[in-house]
């Protein structure tokens, strides 16, 4: 009868998988090498983990510019030319551009002592590194 119950326990087991859930760690050593301290006992290296590529140091973003730059000041300072110096009294400059791709490079990086928002796997022999956490205490 023992058994029996051991398998009615394993195949209900089965039924009610254990649900995936984000969870955080702590960068011990920040990428191309990484170390992520997912608790105490766990440490995860570069072989299970994947990145998100907006968190890497150099990471390259395509990014279009459009619209209108405008201002207009008083006081703006002091001109110098051939018959002297004056001061400029006010300044107006209104520009319009047109759509320009232009391309952004990031510089910052995870570091040691950065918290990481972690995804696992199903089985959690993987994790994705999704970004930085940031907490407002």
């Amino acid at each position: 009868m023992d058994a029996l119950t051991d398998l009615a326990k394993m195949l209900k087991d089965n039924e009610n998988p254990k649900p995936i859930s984000m969870t955080t760690g702590i960068v011990i050593s920040p990428p191309p090498s990484a170390q992520i301290r997912l608790n105490e006992t766990v440490i995860l290296y570069n072989e299970q983990l994947v990145f998100a590529a907006h968190v890497l140091d150099e990471y390259e973003r395509e990014i279009e510019l459009e619209g209108e730059l405008k201002f207009t000041d008083n006081n703006c300072g002091t001109i110098s030319n051939a018959a002297g110096q004056g001061t400029v009294e006010t300044l107006n400059v209104d520009t319009t551009f047109e759509a320009k791709k232009v391309k952004s490079t990031t510089k910052d990086t995870l570091k040691e002592g950065d918290e990481v928002i972690l995804l696992p796997t199903a089985d959690e022999q993987l994790y994705f590194v999704v970004g930085k956490a940031v907490r407002f205490e």
